[in-house]
């Protein structure tokens, strides 16, 4: 299994966000987080906030905001949970 992407709705999804997902051909898991449980248990206070989760569910890395200067720094991520994740299969 490789990486998969969830975004996070905080409360009533609205008709605009609706739309943003349709326009964009959004093609990941979009949950709504109606009661705000998964923002409770992942502390998050503003958004957009990125939260990489590893093999074993534990949040590893957090960002809140986006730029385009973080991509180089979220793809390292991406990569170093793939790492952890494969090693922690091989038992190396």
């Amino acid at each position: 299994m490789g990486v998969k992407f969830v975004s996070i709705d905080s409360g009533t999804r609205s008709a605009e966000a609706e739309d943003f997902l349709k326009e964009n051909n959004v093609r990941h898991i979009v949950l709504n987080d109606r009661k705000d449980k998964l923002s409770k248990t992942y502390r998050i206070v503003a958004i957009p906030v990125t939260i990489m989760v590893d093999h074993e569910g534990r949040a590893v890395f957090r960002h809140i905001g986006f730029a385009d200067e973080m991509v180089p720094r979220l793809n390292k991520e991406v990569e170093t949970l793939i790492a952890w994740r494969d090693a922690a299969r091989t038992g190396v």
